[in-house]
C-alpha cells in the first residue's frame, strides 16, 4: 500500500466516523468559509495516521506490530480527547461515541500501516 493510498483511507474513515456514529455533532459553521471544521479534522488525523509508517522507518526504528499499533492507538485517541477541548468543528457528547470513533480510526490506521509493514518485511526478506 503506498502513502496516498493509506492517506485517502484513513481520511476517509475518520470522515465517515464522524458521521455515522451518533452523538458526534460537527459544527457547519466553521470560521473557515467553504470548508467545514469536520473535513479540516478528518484530513488532519487521516494525515497522522497515514505518517506512522514511514516516520517509524524514516528514524530507523525497527518497525513491529506493536509500535505501529500503540502510535496509530495513541494519535487516534488523542485526537477525538482534544476534539472536546478546542473549537474544530465537531463535538463528541457520549462516552460510548469517544470510544467507538476512536476505536474504528485506531483499528483502519493500524491496518493500512499494517499492510505497509508486511511489505516492508516482504522486501527484507528477497534481499
Amino acid at each position: 500500500m503506498t502513502y496516498f493510498k493509506s492517506l485517502i483511507i484513513n481520511f476517509l474513515t475518520v470522515f465517515f466516523v464522524n458521521h455515522v456514529i451518533p452523538n458526534v455533532e460537527i459544527d457547519y459553521y466553521s470560521k473557515l468559509p467553504h470548508i467545514g471544521g469536520d473535513l479540516i479534522f478528518a484530513f488532519s488525523v487521516g494525515f497522522l495516521n497515514s505518517l506512522i509508517y514511514p516516520v517509524i522507518v524514516f528514524f530507523k526504528i525497527k518497525p513491529s506490530h506493536f509500535k505501529v499499533g500503540l502510535s496509530s492507538f495513541i494519535i487516534s485517541f488523542a485526537a477525538y480527547s482534544i476534539v472536546n477541548i478546542l473549537p474544530v468543528g465537531i463535538k463528541v457528547t457520549a462516552v460510548g461515541a469517544y470510544i467507538w470513533t476512536s476505536l474504528i480510526v485506531w483499528f483502519v490506521s493500524y491496518l493500512t500501516n499494517h499492510l505497509e509493514l508486511k511489505r516492508y518485511m516482504r522486501e527484507k526478506e528477497v534481499k
